[in-house]
């Protein structure tokens, strides 16, 4: 019996053309094994509230955007006998290309053709669903800032990172990992569940999607002139051996005492007020890989 499938597509996730997605998607996929639908989302959550609504209907959801896309579907179908699959169109595509799901329309379609499955762990942050990775500081202020640039694209990202770089200042946070308290001077803090941002930029180069932990990495206040040895370690997989970073693994984390905190979560931002609670969910999520 054919499996059901439904590709979501983002038609504003990263810079491609989507009018071509659909007819490769058609083209590609196992007609044997597959019976595919397409709807396209129209905005931010909208995603969510089409699996919702439809979800008995499908074996497969798949997210064909980046990041926030995949976002929006892993929440609905967690914890569910649902599988996600992604066709990665993002800017980053952070959690694609951990499981090493081509950054090609075509091949990411093959990959679903083989319907290889892996469960995956999940985070819980405070009422919010995290996949991949989530943060506080400097990695939240440019998630702020992209959300509200008409180009994307990972040059326009690069740009915005270097204008906003030198003018941004560190902050003291205070955090409970498994129930020890720190008190941190930070650039930014990472909640990883998998190694990196997207874009082979790998902010926890030791995490594992499914070892039932969260990896936090802090980048510690540094001089200004470390900035291009920290990206190099950053896309070397090397940041950890740098002076200025901390990391931890813990299936816990509290940050307390946080007022207006702007955060991002999958790349998108958001903002606390409050104490802000971060669980792992062991296994949560059934994901096609490579």
């Amino acid at each position: 019996m054919k499996k059901r499938i439904l590709f979501i597509i983002n038609p504003k996730a990263g810079t491609k053309k989507k009018s071509f997605i659909e007819q490769i998607i058609k083209q590609t996929i196992d007609s044997e094994k597959f019976k595919p639908y397409f709807t396209y989302s129209e905005y931010p959550g909208h995603a969510t509230e089409i699996v919702l609504n439809s979800i008995d209907n499908y074996d497969i959801i798949t997210a064909v955007g980046g990041d926030g896309t995949v976002n929006e579907i892993a929440k609905a179908i967690k914890e569910t006998n649902k599988t996600l699959a992604i066709i990665p169109i993002g800017s980053g595509n952070g959690l694609a290309r951990y499981l090493k799901i081509p950054q090609n329309i075509k091949k990411a379609t093959n990959t679903i053709n083989k319907a290889k499955t892996r469960n995956i762990d999940t985070i819980t942050i405070n009422d919010k669903f995290c996949a991949n990775i989530s943060g506080i500081g400097f990695d939240a202020h440019i998630g702020n800032k992209f959300q509200n640039i008409k180009k994307r694209g990972f040059i326009n990202y690069i740009k915005l990172v270097i204008k906003e770089f030198l003018g941004y200042k560190t902050q003291t946070y205070k955090l409970k990992i498994d129930g020890k308290e720190i008190e941190k001077d930070a650039f930014l803090i990472s909640f990883a569940n998998s190694t990196q941002f997207g874009n082979n930029a790998y902010i926890a180069p030791k995490a594992q999607i499914d070892d039932g932990k969260i990896d936090i990495t802090i980048i510690n206040k540094f001089p200004k002139y470390h900035s291009l040895n920290l990206a190099i370690r950053l896309f070397a997989k090397s940041l950890l051996d740098s002076k200025y970073i901390d990391s931890y693994k813990a299936r816990k984390i509290e940050l307390l005492n946080t007022k207006n905190m702007l955060a991002h979560i999958d790349g998108e931002p958001i903002q606390f007020n409050g104490d802000i609670s971060f669980q792992i969910n062991d296994k949560s999520l059934n994901i096609i890989c490579k």
